[in-house]
């Protein structure tokens, strides 16, 4: 029986980017650690930096672990967007704010994320993203129960889903109960 893909992801930003946490991701280090937990392949969306990580691609590819390969840089939005996709198919976030930016706004949001129980939040290092994929996985099994997988349908707008219409059924109930109670 063939193996089960698992896929890390990692987005640094369409406009800005993040060369900190570029830098770490394409450490070989990285590499063997995502291979010894599992992940058969690593995809770095890398935006202003993706001349310099194709560069530094092309000269590592032979030192890639085996089991693991990186395949391709899979340009995907950061932030929100991202978030927001990963959550809607049930997979684990860790955010990694870049706090050079204006007014450290992903950090505030960051904290708010963690705080909820809606993601992990780490820093550019290497090993504080080792920690956080390993509390990640511990987050993702616990979220399973308290945000079963249900199917999202839009009534109100036959022409696409909004974000806004996306819930699971139990809100309305819940909302119901405690509008009843208040």
């Amino acid at each position: 029986m063939a193996a089960l893909q698992r896929n890390c992801l990692v987005t640094v930003g369409a406009t800005v980017g993040f060369k900190q946490l570029t830098e770490q991701v394409l450490q070989p280090a990285f590499w063997q650690f995502l291979s010894s937990e599992g992940f058969t392949s690593l995809r770095i969306q890398c935006g202003p930096d993706v001349g310099w990580a194709s560069t530094q691609l092309a000269s590592l590819q032979d030192d890639v672990p085996q089991g693991l390969t990186i395949d391709r840089i899979a340009p995907n939005r950061l932030g929100t967007g991202t978030i927001l996709d990963a959550w809607k198919v049930g997979l684990p976030v860790i955010v990694v704010p870049n706090e050079e930016l204006l007014d450290n706004h992903q950090a505030e949001m960051a904290k708010h994320l963690a705080k909820e129980g809606y993601a992990i939040t780490s820093t550019p290092s290497y090993t504080d993203l080792q920690g956080a994929i390993h509390k990640v996985n511990l987050l993702w099994e616990d979220n399973k129960s308290r945000w079963p997988p249900h199917e999202v349908k839009s009534q109100k707008n036959p022409g696409g889903l909004r974000l806004w219409d996306m819930h699971p059924q139990e809100v309305e109930k819940e909302e119901d109960a405690q509008m009843t109670n208040d």
